[in-house]
C-alpha cells in the first residue's frame, strides 16, 4: 500500500511517498518535496513515473491525493485551525 506523508508549516507543505509494508511498517519511497519552494507535486509525479510497477491509476489517486491538501494548506495559509 502507498502513502501520502505531510509535514504542514506556516510557510510550506512537505509531501512524501511511503510503502506500507505489513509486518515491516513504512518504508520511504521518496523524500520530502516542499512547496511552494519547488513543484512539489511536479517532483512527486515524477517520482511515481519512475517506479513502474505503481499503476496509472494509483498515481492519479495518489496525485489528486496531494493536490487536494496542497489546496487545503493554500485555504488556510499554512493554519490547522482553519
Amino acid at each position: 500500500m502507498l502513502v501520502l506523508k505531510f509535514i504542514w508549516m506556516e510557510k510550506n507543505i512537505g509531501i512524501a511517498l511511503d510503502q506500507m509494508v505489513p509486518g515491516v511498517g513504512s518504508i520511504p519511497l521518496s523524500p520530502y518535496y516542499f512547496w511552494p519552494r519547488k513543484d512539489a507535486w511536479e517532483e512527486l509525479r515524477a517520482k511515481l513515473e519512475e517506479k513502474e510497477w505503481i499503476s496509472q491509476k494509483q498515481m492519479i489517486i495518489l496525485l489528486n491525493q496531494a493536490t487536494d491538501i496542497i489546496n487545503l494548506w493554500q485555504q488556510g495559509g499554512g493554519s490547522l485551525s482553519t
